[in-house]
């Protein structure tokens, strides 16, 4: 081998790691926890449209957005690949984050191609496909005694080629354009037109619809289908459906705060895509990092101002030891177990009712003449910021992450919606900024007196 020849190899050992992971059919607790640890230690995060928001945002990863639906492809799959080689060889650990299973019509095949003739190491940790979502969240057993002994998954796609198989029950992915042409050949394969036929869209979400009825009724039914949808035709669909242990839950629209003030026996949790850390001020973060010495205090007023701030403190070769001198305070269970996970227990912690609480404390205490550092989001909390200074502080707020709409969220379909839970004044003037009205029978909770003030402000309530 030449010296030229030589220089042009690239060892596998200075490559990365990919790791293709099924992120399930929607419900964001579905990750296993084999593809939660990966993604935790992923350097970039490369997703698809179907996975959703709010699972995304947990990761600290670079996060590549590569939404792929028909005829709407924001990558195509070529592109996609080349993303995953060029970010692995760099000697990132790249996951490539796919809806439902990496095997089951995910292309995950396609994918592992790439890095074998790139010759990337790569690891597959399969997720539970939207066909077991289905069956769970609608109560249709996929395969039952004296009934059906035999499951076939099949694909809406090409229209000229939709395959029927000999078998008891039929799923048919991918059918939101080709519904009505996968029923007629379901018929012309011999299939009696009172076989039964349920109709799923976006399986395992707060927003699930279920459409049923027979084949002979749904060919003749002029419904539209939103992707995703998922077909199921076989007398094992059963009358359970229309009232089922998912559908009769109270869904919540929460836009910040801990979920765990609902009970999870009787509640969907709904997130509101609210957040967003690439717009932050790298530059003046790294500046107030360089020098901790100035502040007495540092006050994390939620999870994700704990979760970012460490992201950048470790970033800029920083750990705990540069805060030893300062006196840390959390608010709220979740900041404080966030803090937690990087070893921080805090120095002062306390549920507060709202902002007044908290200056309430540090009135209390007699933590005056304190130079606070206040990590958080774009939307500085400026009655906070008045009152702590009232009591003779220096309150310097610091931006270490982006509070607005995701550019890719997905919008929050009202008419599923229970309930809204306001968080805070700023989650009340986001939420505003995507939505001019609150339908009359969702029901408002504030957390405190001033997020309800907001809401009736921005929202005509008198």
């Amino acid at each position: 081998m030449t010296k030229s020849d030589h220089s042009q190899r690239v060892d596998v050992s200075e490559k990365g790691y990919v790791y293709i992971i099924g992120a399930g059919p929607g419900d964001p607790e579905l990750l296993t926890i084999k593809a939660e640890r990966a993604l935790q230690e992923a350097d970039v995060l490369l997703y698809d449209d179907l996975v959703s928001g709010e699972l995304v945002d947990q990761f600290q990863g670079i996060k590549i957005y590569t939404g792929k639906r028909k005829d709407s492809h924001h990558f195509e799959q070529d592109e996609i690949n080349s993303e995953i080689v060029r970010h692995a060889l760099m000697g990132k650990k790249v996951a490539r984050l796919k809806g439902g299973d990496p095997f089951v019509f995910g292309r995950g095949g396609e994918e592992i191609e790439v890095l074998r003739k790139n010759g990337i190491r790569y690891e597959i940790i399969p997720g539970i496909t939207a066909a077991y979502g289905a069956s769970a969240y609608t109560e249709i057993p996929l395969t039952m005694r004296k009934i059906s002994s035999s499951v076939a998954f099949c694909t809406g796609h090409p229209v000229n080629k939709i395959q029927v198989p000999d078998a008891d029950t039929l799923v048919y992915y991918m059918v939101a354009s080709t519904v009505h042409d996968v029923l007629d050949a379901v018929v012309s394969k011999g299939r009696s037109e009172n076989t039964k036929v349920a109709i799923v869209q976006n399986a395992t979400r707060y927003n699930q619809k279920i459409f049923t009825g027979t084949l002979g009724e749904l060919r003749r039914r002029e419904k539209a289908v939103y992707s995703p949808a998922l077909l199921i035709i076989g007398d094992n669909i059963n009358q359970f459906i229309e009232k089922n242990w998912f559908s009769g839950k109270r869904k919540v629209l929460l836009t910040g705060g801990d979920a765990k003030r609902y009970n999870a026996m009787e509640h969907i949790m709904v997130h509101f895509p609210c957040r967003q850390v690439d717009g932050a001020d790298r530059e003046r973060v790294k500046e107030y990092f360089d020098d901790f010495s100035p502040y007495s205090t540092l006050l994390f007023t939620s999870k994700f101002s704990v979760k970012y701030f460490f992201a950048s403190l470790f970033e800029y070769g920083k750990d705990v030891r540069h805060l030893a001198a300062a006196t840390i305070c959390a608010t709220g269970k979740a900041a404080a177990l966030e803090l937690q996970k990087h070893g921080v227990i805090p120095d002062l912690f306390f549920e507060p009712d709202g902002c007044a609480d908290i200056v309430t404390m540090f009135r209390e205490r007699g933590m005056t003449d304190e130079h606070i550092l206040l990590p958080g989001s774009n939307l500085v909390d400026e009655y906070l910021v008045r009152e702590l200074t009232t009591l003779r502080n220096r309150v310097t707020p610091l931006c270490v992450y982006m509070h607005e709409a995701q550019e890719h969220a997905e919008s929050i379909d009202l008419a599923f919606i229970d309930e809204i839970y306001f968080a805070s004044p700023s989650c009340v003037n986001n939420f505003r900024t995507l939505y001019s009205s609150i339908p009359e029978n969702i029901t408002v909770t504030a957390a405190d007196t001033r997020t309800e003030k907001e809401y009736r402000s921005l929202f005509g309530e008198s």
